[in-house]
């Protein structure tokens, strides 16, 4: 489990060549986000990566998230 500490935007090249799943949950103190292995769509598989957001966090993925679907 890691804690998110810090969201920066990035200049890094973004390439999608696989499909997976991803399993959301939270709590009054963590939104929590697991994302399956490349290739497992089903989501059977166990989750190699998981991070927890606090509030703050959550925010500012918010904002990043609406500035993507604002360009639309």
């Amino acid at each position: 489990m890691a804690k998110i500490t810090d969201i920066r935007k990035c200049g890094r090249l973004i390439s999608a060549y696989n499909k997976t799943a991803m399993d959301v949950n939270f709590n009054q103190e963590y939104f929590s986000i697991w994302v399956h292995a490349a290739g497992q769509e089903s989501g059977l598989e166990t989750c190699p990566l998981n991070v927890q957001l606090n509030t703050e966090m959550a925010e500012r993925l918010r904002n990043y998230l609406n500035e993507f679907l604002n360009k639309s």
